[in-house]
């Protein structure tokens, strides 16, 4: 079994039933299974085969999830690639997966220009005035290749403390493995409708909502093109969406809709929030319609998941993310790797099917990564005595802003050396309408304006808008440092739990 041979199943078992649903229009897994057939023969043509990487740079369109399937039914590794992201952000990761082919839309095909000046490969763009139809090759047999739970499937890139990205190499069965446990443990089944409102080229969207609980149940993707709170709530009563997976920020988005209260969220039996705690007030008020809002734990080195709890515990257990998937086995430990007795806090460990088989071409970083068969995730959490796992902090000073991982030490990088700043620190604070926000706290006392207004330069053209910090604020001190010499983050994170009066604002057009 592998994620393709499940398409083709679907196709041959229930052909009828509905496998995709973007802006109105129905495909049927016998329709998805032909369409991905006609594709991959393109890709064969263009000289894709197993073990080539194709590259997906585009935003939520039907062809997103066809091109991923064309690609794994050639044996061949997909790349999905952050459309968010500006040319010289992209040309590192298309350099390490050095993609044979890179499927994009004509909105993107100028964030590739740096990476198609020094790399060798083709390109085929979807819409008006694209060259996408040209990869649809309708004749011929279906495209077979031998492929194993075991072989590669997807490079997901992700970052750590240095902001230097690192390909998450998931394969055909760590990636179905969460889905296939996620499905058994809630019920959910080929009946279910599936909503998908964030990039498709996420890890969450494609691996976890697409590959887990969609092909593994055989059930329906509702893609929606983007979010929208009105769309949105009208979306899950018009195609009676059954589970959804996403961050605390768009769950409390829909519950502040004036919408909310009137909408029909009947449907709903899988309500699942990740990247941040969730709040016992946005619980209750889900609960109200009859929706028990769970939080879970998962990153991509993981494929996505690791704990997961029922509905009931809910309420029961606040900032709690759940047991580990069955088969996954998680453990909190010290910095030599020793177990730590329930209750205590320490970096939470896993074992499972589902753990990523290596980062892409780095084997000293997965070497220290996953040891002994344990995967290091480089978050801090505890565990109790019912086994629930509970996250603390997220020792890899990541931020998550709207659901998107931003990397401090990425956006340090991009800004070092800007005139008249003897030195600057990246950290996360509160934001209503993006449960963080990129905060700037620099060591500069005069020209503050000017500094501003290179700052702004500078991220405009080396960062995505989501990484822009939106506060900058001043100190005439030097910033607080550990005993090593590193500026102290968690001394920033205790002088600035908020946006203190006197910061000022960042990209405030712009952005």
């Amino acid at each position: 079994m592998n994620i393709a041979e499940l398409v083709r199943y679907w196709a041959k078992w229930r052909p009828g039933h509905t496998a995709i649903i973007h802006d109105g229009t129905r495909l049927s897994w016998g329709d998805f299974d032909a369409r991905t057939d006609a594709i991959a023969r393109g890709l064969r043509r263009a000289g894709v085969g197993k073990g080539d990487r194709v590259g997906l740079l585009m935003s939520n369109r039907i062809e997103a999830p066809l091109v991923t399937v064309a690609t794994l039914k050639l044996g061949a590794i997909f790349v999905p690639l952050n459309y968010r992201l500006t040319g010289p952000e992209l040309l590192p990761l298309v350099e390490d997966a050095e993609c044979r082919v890179i499927v994009t839309e004509a909105a993107c095909l100028g964030q590739l220009d740096p990476a198609r000046a020094t790399c060798d490969f083709q390109v085929f763009a979807a819409g008006s005035g694209g060259d996408f139809d040209t990869l649809v090759v309708a004749e011929g047999p279906p495209p077979t290749e031998a492929v194993a739970l075991s072989d590669p499937a997807f490079i997901c890139y992700t970052s750590g403390t240095t902001g230097r990205q690192k390909g998450a190499l998931l394969t055909h069965g760590s990636t179905l493995y969460p889905g296939i446990a996620k499905n058994v443990a809630e019920g959910l089944t080929w009946r279910d409708a599936i909503m998908v409102a964030v990039p498709f080229v996420f890890t969450g969207a494609v691996v976890s909502c697409f590959v887990q609980l969609t092909i593994a149940a055989g059930g329906t993707m509702v893609l929606e093109s983007n979010f929208d709170v009105d769309r949105y709530l009208d979306t899950i009563e018009r195609y009676g969406v059954s589970a959804a997976t996403t961050v605390p920020v768009i769950w409390e988005r829909l519950m502040r809709s004036p919408d909310f209260a009137a909408a029909d969220l009947s449907s709903m039996k899988s309500a699942a929030s990740g990247g941040a705690p969730v709040s016992i007030d946005l619980i209750n008020a889900y609960r109200e319609k009859g929706i028990s809002l769970i939080q879970c734990y998962g990153l991509t080195e993981a494929s996505g998941l690791v704990a997961t709890m029922h509905g009931e515990d809910a309420l029961r257990r606040i900032g709690w993310a759940g047991h580990a998937l069955p088969g996954t086995e998680v453990r909190i430990a010290d910095d030599a790797g020793a177990t730590l007795p329930l209750g205590e806090v320490g970096e939470i460990l896993v074992k499972g099917p589902h753990v990523m088989r290596e980062y892409w071409r780095k084997p000293d970083i997965t070497a220290e990564t996953i040891v002994d068969g344990w995967l290091r995730t480089g978050d801090l959490g505890m565990m109790d005595e019912e086994g629930f796992v509970k996250i603390m902090d997220r020792s890899k000073d990541m931020l998550i802003s709207g659901g998107i991982n931003v990397y401090p030490a990425e956006i340090e990088r991009a800004l070092a050396g800007v005139e008249g700043v003897a030195e600057l620190a990246v950290i996360g604070v509160p934001d209503p309408d993006w449960g963080e926000v990129p905060m700037i706290v620099a060591c500069a006392q005069d020209g503050r304006e000017r500094v501003m207004a290179e700052i702004e330069a500078v991220g405009e053209r080396e960062l995505a808008k989501f990484k822009r910090p939106k506060h900058i604020v001043f100190s005439a001190e030097p910033l607080p440092r550990t005993l090593s010499g590193k500026v102290s983050k968690p001394a920033l994170r205790a002088a600035y739990p908020a946006v203190p009066d006197d910061a000022a604002r960042l990209f405030a057009v712009k952005a």
